[in-house]
């Protein structure tokens, strides 16, 4: 392979591929091009048998996401040409501009993954003997920094002591430029600066692990030395917990009997309990949210539905008490399940002790929030909505006669909303005369997938509105009017629940009115 430029074409056993970029500097014995074919694009690398032999050795079997993956390596005669995989088409090569703009949470995330892969480096013995700027490419949506070239690489399994710091400094450097924003002052004057409180006071040095992971990256002797990449990476993570901001929720609630002559009393409930943990100066906000529309005669259906809101409630704090914050939010679906089924226990057991004055049920619409993550638990006809960015989105199906009739074809959706009998009609729901299969609980509704969604649970965003709604409540309102009340009530959920009650109210509804909103931000 003579050598290249921009727009030329260079072949490796018998394939062409245009020169995209040169990656490497001149001065470098190992040439790094970026390359294109057939419209994906390549890494070539080519340098000398000895260092080849070493890459391959520390290369082959994919080890980390963050190194380039080998795809083919041809031996010529005093040299070796290596095709890799590029990184994804959203990174581009490292720009200090781009870099010290990006937010500082991204970067810690960025800094985190990359020494991912020095570590499996060096595990293999594998040495960049100082990682370079060029030799990095960025990705500020996957918050990813990926390692495109390694000129001066070696396989030593006796290294010098200052062979891990060598690849680690720039990490330390590169945390400085995008936490401060200007230019790393070299090793020397910052080993000074973190050892005068006066040069710390007032500056963002002073911001809590962030000091410790310069520390650490400033020199390879001493106690405060890392003395791995996985020992950098514990320092960056605790970092980004200290960056960290907790979601927080702000809740309304509203719930009445109503103005129809023939409910004598109110058999909807609805509660809300939310907690926080701080472990590790981690802040991790959770809460549970509910609305339960009681069945079966006056006294039944209430006492049904506050028994349901009461259990839920308190077993989300006994699982949280048990549990910890970290398993719940490694498993809202489950949790928030877990939840309607000690309900649908307790429910069950309730009748089983009075079984004459207890028959009564309930409809159950939960949501777990921990973390940035969310579960639901649904039986029954009340509804989850979440409105996000000015969009409605059902997360619960309706659990009624017309639903099923809409999927069996026998009615459109048009004709089920006029449709008072099969609307009206529950095909769900917790009782006190049987427990409900946990197989009949059901977490988000069937048409609906979100990005982050997975059988544990989806994510949610800062400004997502959850409203949760008795049929009372939603069975008088549309979409389009429960969208114009939050946009009215922008950041006011208990105006928004008030309207869309009072909005039942001034409808005559047929029944008992309840919604509880809860806004994460």
């Amino acid at each position: 392979m003579s050598d290249v430029e921009v727009g030329s074409v260079v072949t490796v056993s018998g394939v062409e591929y245009e020169v995209q970029k040169i990656l490497s500097s001149s001065r470098d014995a190992v040439q790094n091009l970026l390359v294109e074919s057939k419209g994906k694009k390549f890494l070539i690398w080519r340098g000398p048998i000895a260092w080849g032999r070493d890459a391959r050795t520390v290369l082959e079997d994919n080890i980390h996401d963050s190194l380039p993956t080998i795809v083919e390596v041809e031996e010529q005669d005093d040299e070796i040409v290596f095709i890799l995989n590029a990184p994804p088409s959203t990174s581009t090569p490292f720009e200090d501009e781009t870099w010290r703009s990006a937010k500082r949470t991204v970067g810690v995330i960025s800094l985190q993954y990359v020494s991912e892969g020095l570590s499996q480096l060096h595990e293999r013995k594998g040495w960049l003997q100082g990682l370079k700027r060029r030799d990095l490419y960025l990705d500020l949506i996957s918050h990813r920094l990926y390692i495109v070239g390694m000129p001066r690489l070696t396989v030593n399994r006796r290294p010098a002591i200052e062979a891990p710091w060598r690849d680690m400094r720039l990490l330390g450097e590169l945390c400085y430029e995008n936490f401060v924003e200007r230019d790393y002052p070299g090793g020397h004057q910052m080993a000074g600066i973190l050892q005068d409180k006066d040069r710390l006071s007032g500056t963002q040095l002073q911001f809590p692990g962030f000091p410790q992971v310069l520390a650490g990256c400033v020199s390879p002797y001493g106690d405060l030395a890392y003395k791995d990449p996985m020992e950098l990476h514990a320092g960056l993570e605790q970092l980004r917990v200290e960056l960290a901001r907790p979601i927080n929720f702000i809740v309304g609630a509203t719930s009445t009997v109503g103005n129809y002559l023939f409910r004598k009393n109110n058999q909807d409930s609805c509660g809300h309990i939310s907690l926080q943990s701080v472990c590790g100066s981690q802040k991790v906000n959770l809460g549970f949210f509910c609305v339960a529309d009681g069945i079966g005669g006056i006294q039944d259906g209430e006492h049904a539905s506050r028994l349901a809101v009461e259990t839920a409630c308190q077993s989300f704090a006994r699982g949280w008490a048990h549990y910890g914050a970290d398993e719940i939010i490694s498993r809202p679906f489950a949790f928030a399940k877990t939840i309607a089924k000690v309900v649908g226990q307790r429910l069950a057991l309730e009748g089983e002790f009075a079984p004459g004055t207890n028959r009564g049920g309930t409809t159950f619409s939960g949501i777990v929030i921990a973390g940035r993550r969310a579960g639901i638990c649904h039986v029954g006809d009340s509804r989850i909505v979440l409105i996000r960015k000015g969009k409605c989105y059902q997360l619960t199906d309706d659990h009624t006669l017309a639903t099923i009739l809409v999927r069996l074809g026998e009615l459109t959706p048009e004709e089920a909303e006029k449709n008072d009998l099969s609307q009206r009609t529950i095909s769900r729901f917790l009782s006190t005369s049987a427990e409900v299969e946990i197989s009949r609980v059901d977490g988000l509704g069937r048409e609906l997938e979100f990005p982050g969604t997975d059988a544990e649970g989806f994510e949610i965003k800062r400004g997502d509105l959850f409203v949760l709604t008795s049929d009372g409540s939603h069975g008088e309102f549309s979409e389009e009017l429960l969208l114009e009340f939050a946009k009215e009530f922008d950041g006011d959920p208990q105006s928004l629940c008030d309207a869309l009650v009072q909005n039942a109210l001034d409808r005559m509804g047929r029944d008992n009115s309840t919604a509880l909103a809860v806004l994460v931000e």
